[in-house]
């Protein structure tokens, strides 16, 4: 008896061997993978972490030590920065490092805990020396005392006790360092052979069903898959409005009775698509015969063609009419945009005359450098005019300097700007201390800038500055702030001067008043004055302020640069960080090195 191989048996069979040879390819790759992740997670949970603990831990020792060494070396405060970090390194995030690692050292050989026994105990030691020295200097005068300075300069002594207990914990760091990176090395290395022994699996397993999918693909293709492929090609092609060229060829089996419907379908949609070509092109009387009588597409074709016809005539009666308007309504049109032209020039005319009104109260680069012959004033108004302004001016042998931001930016702006400049000028011909000047400033400030409103004064403009007045007989400096500090650097040491929570022109004269700060300057001392509109501008990868925490840094990176070379870098890294948003604010930056 012959056997015949069905296309259904020849598909069983395909499909049981695919199913075993995918079992055994399952519980082979399974068990690999089973190994892989057992090694995955002692690198994730053991290595990985370990290592990376013990490196921090390396670096803050490393930190703590240049930390320390600042302690021993420079007289500074108890709430110096470098104090304040050396203390948190030793009270709080050394020890948590060491918890964390030897939390993560339960499954290490004996040897690396050795070690890390040993790293503990030698970070005691060290701590130890910190403590001696912290203790031999806790503030600013300690460092006077000539048996302490002598204690610590001999412990920090190269072979004495900071150095050789720092050259062990190095040691012990460094070893375990290296021990836990040679077995990560090899946990890496074993997950690599693992995926070797996996692709090489899966690779002569792929190539053994492919065989058999080619071979069961082609005996269904030549029985069924073919025909169907070219009825599916000549129904895309008229699924994508592609006639095909070629007829599909008729069997006489049910595909067969498919392809003559199709055939027909063909013939049918190139008769329509030559009628609609014709009607396309304006023959309203082009002849189509439906193909049936229930040939709803074939019917639908002719009363387009008649509805057609019949709108065409409409439309252009239309055309003649819009045409007409058209024409009116662009005469129109080019009329306003005369008059919109000619009303932004004088917009912009009358802008730069206030450009030019304001420019008179600024006194000139050389008239600073008189007075300062260090300084600078970086001065970006966010338009043509501003609203910030700055002030200079000498009454004996006082010298006084502003940075003032005016409410608002622009022409309202510029206005304030221009009624700050001339109610200081007044102010200070008879005031020469600053917390005098800022009363009396908001006192006539509030007189020209006060409106009465239903019987009520209604305060709706103001100022925020910064207004310093330096003796250059004592360099004793004295400063009052209406919400703007002022910021002076010494050797590499910012101090800040704080103003007063209120504005020029917020509050009725007599219900506040402002307090004067004093300093004693040195020689070599800078003073900076600014308004909020650096510290306000957006910008930098994440498109937010700059900030004063940033500002402060930036002032104390620039403050040993001459100072023109100050203003550079200052402008440069402002445009720097704006990149290509636009200026939010007026932008006034005040430098004085005396």
């Amino acid at each position: 008896m012959r056997i015949r191989f069905t296309i259904s048996w020849k598909i069983g069979v395909g499909f049981g061997i695919f199913v075993v040879v995918t079992g055994i390819l399952f519980f082979l790759t399974n068990g690999t993978l089973s190994e892989f992740r057992k090694i995955n997670d002692r690198i994730d949970q053991e290595l990985a972490p370990g290592l990376e603990e013990l490196e921090t831990l390396s670096r803050e020792i490393g930190y703590s030590r240049t930390l320390l060494r600042h302690w021993a070396t420079v007289q500074s405060r108890e709430d110096n920065l470098e104090k304040t970090e050396l203390k948190a390194l030793l009270d709080v995030q050394i020890p948590q490092r060491l918890a964390g690692i030897e939390s993560l050292s339960k499954e290490w050989p004996e040897s690396d805990k050795a070690r890390l026994d040993s790293l503990s105990h030698a970070i005691d030691q060290l701590f130890i020396v910190y403590a001696e020295v912290m203790h031999l200097l806790p503030d600013f005068e300690s460092y006077d005392d000539p048996f302490s300075r002598m204690k610590v300069d001999y412990m920090m002594l190269p072979g004495e006790g900071f150095e050789r207990t720092g050259v062990t914990v190095d040691r012990l760091t460094s070893a375990l360092i290296t021990s836990l990176r040679r077995r990560l090395a090899n946990a890496t290395g074993e997950m690599n052979a693992l995926s070797d022994r996996l692709r090489f699996l899966a690779g002569n397993i792929s190539v053994f069903v492919l065989v058999f999918g080619v071979i069961i693909a082609i005996t269904v293709s030549r029985s069924i898959v073919r025909p169907v492929s070219e009825l599916k090609r000549t129904l895309l092609y008229l699924g994508k409005g592609i006639y095909p060229r070629n007829t599909v060829k008729v069997t006489s089996d049910e595909i067969g009775d498919m392809a003559f419907a199709v055939n027909r379908l063909v013939d049918g949609l190139k008769k329509t698509r030559e009628f609609s070509a014709k009607v396309g092109e304006g023959n309203f009387d082009a002849q189509y015969m439906p193909l049936s009588e229930d040939d709803e597409l074939g019917y639908a074709l002719l009363k387009m063609r008649d509805d057609l016809a019949a709108n065409e005539r409409l439309l252009e009666r239309k055309v003649e009419e819009r045409t007409n308007e058209v024409v009116q309504q662009k005469e129109e049109i080019e009329r306003q945009k005369e008059r919109v032209t000619e009303l932004y020039k004088d917009l912009t005319d009358s802008i730069n005359y206030a450009k030019r009104l304001q420019q008179t109260i600024l006194p000139p680069r050389e008239a600073i450098l008189e007075m300062f012959p260090e300084s600078f004033v970086l001065y970006r108004p966010r338009d043509i005019v501003s609203g910030d302004f700055y002030w200079f001016k000498t009454a004996g042998k006082k010298k006084m300097f502003a940075a003032v931001d005016c409410t608002g930016h622009g022409v309202p702006g510029a206005f304030m700007s221009l009624v700050g400049h001339n109610v200081l000028n007044q102010v200070t011909k008879v005031f020469t201390h600053p917390d005098h000047i800022l009363n009396n400033l908001n006192r006539l400030a509030e007189e020209a800038l006060r409106s009465e409103i239903d019987g009520q004064i209604q305060l709706s403009d103001g100022m925020d500055l910064a207004l310093v007045v330096i003796d250059t007989d004592t360099l004793k400096m004295e400063y009052a702030g209406a919400y703007n500090p002022i910021y002076i650097i010494r050797r590499n040491e910012l101090f800040q001067l704080a103003p007063d929570k209120f504005s020029i022109g917020s509050f009725q004269h007599g219900e506040k008043t402002y307090t004067k700060k004093e300093f004693q300057l040195e020689s070599g001392d800078t003073i900076y004055a600014f308004s909020d509109g650096f510290v306000d501008q957006f910008g930098g990868p994440k498109n937010k302020k700059f900030l004063k925490k940033h500002f402060r840094e930036l002032l104390m990176e620039i403050s040993p640069l001459p100072m023109d070379q100050q203003q550079l870098k200052l402008n440069e890294t402002l445009i720097t960080w704006k990149k290509n948003l636009d200026q939010v604010d007026d932008i006034l930056v005040i430098g004085v090195r005396v």
